[in-house]
């Protein structure tokens, strides 16, 4: 084991006597080459430009006629109930199984682009 040291005021005043010399030193004051380089200036910190929101795709409702096993059978357009309905009741009197329609929510397809006409 290492002896406890029993006179701490005595040691704080040799160091305190040798230490003038050494805080130069130790403070910041250049010693050799890596010190003689001047300290790069900070970048300005840039601002993060705010991300445009995505735009959800259109959707669009339409009448699905499905058979048992979740097959689509048939489809019809919103606006064509009436239609739908028809199927529906040709499909339950054809057929055996059971036939059931619902709403079916699908993506709109993109709209063809404009082209503007020229007129000379």
């Amino acid at each position: 084991m290492t002896g406890r040291i029993l006179n701490r005021r005595e040691l704080r005043a040799q160091a305190d006597a040798a230490g003038p010399a050494d805080a130069a030193t130790v403070a910041g004051a250049p010693t050799g080459p890596k010190s003689a380089r001047k300290p790069r200036a900070k970048a300005a910190a840039k601002t993060p430009r705010p991300r445009k929101p995505k735009v959800p795709p259109r959707m669009r409702a339409r009448w699905g006629v499905f058979d048992n096993g979740m097959k689509q059978v048939a489809i019809f357009d919103y606006n064509q109930r009436a239609a739908a309905d028809e199927k529906l009741a040709d499909l339950l009197s054809r057929k055996k199984g059971i036939h059931f329609m619902q709403i079916v929510k699908d993506q709109m397809p993109a709209p063809a682009p404009v082209e503007a006409a020229v007129v000379a």
